[in-house]
């Protein structure tokens, strides 16, 4: 049995955040589809045409302070949306197609612009936690195998609870290279990130259409939930 949980300190400081969660099973994602690869280039294209101030648009911005919250600077370490709608929104930009769980994760955070990522629940190997940090755990950088960095205490953490290794840094920033989706993945965690105003609303609209998409392109069999205050953990079978 493995659980997705939320550490209740983290809904006690962000009151307004909802995680949506799409379990995918069986998912097939070797090989390459020009239908996806096509949405990713019109998703960038429109970006593009209609590009945000990431330092004024009122979703960005909440993230922006969450982040100064926890005592990260959004600007050296940005949320990893921000970041990539940065790179996307200049005329011309063009994405690589990993896979096509990463081409799902990748549109969906362009289109619904917020935070969209997801783990490898065999290479994770025990339960998900969102949580501050105290500092003993370690960060493998994804890309970075040989690799190994320590959090900030305080800073805000997705880690396996059994074995300390961190999934994500500074909430959103960064993912860790150990639990990285590849084409051999089978069983994955989605989350679906959401603050501020209808947080709940967008969280669960997005949450989905990832859970159709990996559907029809990964052919996989999907659980749904939502993590809150009233429901800060969910245990499933992988």
């Amino acid at each position: 049995m493995i659980e997705i949980r939320i550490q209740p300190k983290i809904f006690e400081d962000y009151p307004t955040f909802r995680r949506g969660i799409v379990i995918a099973r069986n998912i097939v994602n070797q090989g390459h589809s020009p239908e996806l690869e096509d949405m990713l280039g019109q998703a960038i294209e429109q970006a593009a045409r209609k590009p945000i101030d990431l330092k004024t648009d009122p979703p960005a911005a909440t993230w922006n302070e969450a982040h100064r919250l926890f005592g990260s600077n959004p600007n050296k370490f940005p949320p990893a949306h921000c970041a990539l709608l940065k790179r996307v929104q200049k005329p011309g930009a063009r994405m690589p197609f990993i896979n096509k769980i990463v081409a799902i994760m990748n549109i969906n955070s362009i289109e619904a612009q917020m935070p969209v990522g997801g783990d490898d629940v065999i290479r994770a190997g025990g339960s998900l936690e969102l949580r501050y940090a105290d500092g003993s755990e370690t960060f493998t950088p994804l890309g970075n195998p040989d690799s190994s960095e320590h959090p900030v205490s305080g800073e805000v953490i997705y880690v396996v609870s059994e074995t300390k290794e961190v999934m994500c840094r500074r909430w959103n920033w960064r993912n860790g290279h150990n639990t990285r989706i590849a084409e051999d993945t089978r069983i994955i965690v989605m989350n679906i990130d959401a603050l501020g105003e209808d947080s709940e609303t967008r969280a669960v609209t997005t949450r989905d259409r990832v859970a159709r998409m990996l559907e029809k392109f990964g052919q996989a069999e999907v659980i749904t939930t939502l993590l809150s205050p009233g429901q800060p953990a969910y245990p499933f079978e992988a």
